[in-house]
């Protein structure tokens, strides 16, 4: 089967749920094409990167140079523009006048064009979109002629909500009324999809999912200091500033804690300012960008794995954060919040725990308890690794999804 990818940036360190099903369907010995607008800015790259020779599989239709100039710019639109016109004196299914105002409003569509009409794949049967922006674009790409297949458009969380903000309600009126099929990763996401026009006949949860081949089981055990840790980047629905606080909370109590945070973002200096702020830099810190193998080593030595998530105030969400899964096949404790599908993943008591959002007060007294029944932890880690085996195991996801492609298509 040949299975076309279309993604914004590639390889992109924080999307290993994308690398896991690209490497999934390759070992199933599927021909993997990967569309993507750019490379990642991440300094590091995941080692499946290297080991798959990924990049060779990639077409990037974004320009590589830092900022086009306005005549280029110009002349990709004007290119772009007679391509498109005649697609459609040979394709009477898709009306120029609705083309030509995609074009005007979708400037990656201009790219897009601009490259399919340079680089064959129309011969794609399997179009995979992840994110509802790429979806978008596929569809148009689809009806102009230049992409050939079914499609499907996983949805994850900012495309539902941030994006929403930007274009409309109506954002995605063609692809919902389009052929393609709905894949939100969690029922919290496909009720979204449903409020925003998808038909519900065409949507089908499929979970993101990790490998447990790479995650052995490294259970929590009872150690002084405690370790607390955390991967993510560092943006507001992340939820870092809370997670701090509970910390902080607990040191004053006398509690010999440490918090270690993996990842980097744009509010990094703000978080390093609090922690400042509150004299906790002997106890908490923010370690910058780690490899999935660093990450790794990092949570063995932990007891606790935290994803305090919030809605951000531009109304932001998670989808379900992979380094819960990835904790949860170690038989870390995990500490979240009622957030997006997270308590799709996680059952407060039973395999985990869960908060409210933006509760610095909840979630320190959580990490208290936690810490103070050690005795607990067995059985809860052991139904955490079991949810992931059950649920949230890549290889049987990448199984369902060739089984979904193979009679949808």
């Amino acid at each position: 089967m040949k299975i076309l990818f279309l993604v914004g940036e590639f390889p992109k360190l924080s999307q290993t749920f994308i690398l896991n099903q690209i490497t999934g369907l390759i070992d199933a010995g599927h021909e993997v094409t990967i569309l993507a607008k750019k490379s990642g800015s991440d300094s590091k790259i995941h080692p499946d990167v290297v080991n798959y020779e990924l990049l060779s599989h990639v077409v990037y239709y974004g320009n590589s140079s830092q900022a086009q100039t306005r005549a280029r710019k110009g002349l990709s639109f004007a290119r772009a523009l007679g391509a498109h016109l005649f697609s459609c004196a040979f394709n009477r299914t898709y009306k120029c006048e609705a083309a030509f105002r995609d074009l005007i409003k979708m400037p990656n569509l201009i790219l897009l064009v601009r490259t399919l009409n340079q680089v064959n794949l129309t011969d794609q049967t399997v179009i995979m979109a992840h994110f509802g922006p790429n979806g978008l674009l596929a569809q148009k790409c689809i009806e102009l002629g230049l992409l050939n297949g079914t499609l499907f458009t996983a949805f994850h969380g900012y495309d539902m909500l941030r994006y929403v903000k930007q274009k409309g309600q109506d954002a995605y009126h063609d692809l919902f009324r389009s052929p393609a099929f709905i894949l939100p990763i969690s029922d919290f996401w496909r009720r979204r999809c449903i409020e925003l026009g998808a038909d519900p006949s065409k949507i089908i949860i499929h979970h993101m999912g990790i490998d447990l081949l790479r995650f052995d089981s490294h259970p929590s055990q009872l150690a002084k200091p405690a370790v607390i840790v955390s991967a993510a980047r560092l943006v507001e629905k992340k939820g870092l500033i809370y997670g701090i606080k509970a910390v902080g909370q607990l040191i004053k109590k006398g509690y010999s804690v440490r918090y270690f945070i993996a990842g980097d973002g744009p509010l990094r200096d703000m978080l390093q300012q609090l922690i400042d702020d509150n004299k906790l830099t002997r106890h908490v810190r923010l370690l910058g960008w780690k490899t999935q193998d660093e990450w790794i080593e990092l949570m063995k030595t932990a007891q606790i794995v935290l994803a305090p998530s919030v809605t951000a105030s531009d109304g932001d969400m998670e989808g379900i954060p992979v380094q819960l899964m990835e904790a949860m096949a170690m038989r870390k404790i995990v500490v979240s919040t009622y957030h997006s599908g997270i308590p799709e993943l996680i059952h407060d008591k039973e395999n985990g725990f869960l908060v409210a959002e933006k509760n610095a007060d909840a979630l320190s007294r959580v990490l208290e308890e936690v810490i103070l029944s050690p005795e607990k932890w067995g059985r809860i880690t052991q139904n955490a690794r079991q949810t992931i085996k059950d649920q949230f195991n890549i290889q049987k996801l990448n199984a369902e999804l060739l089984r979904l492609f193979d009679t949808l298509m």
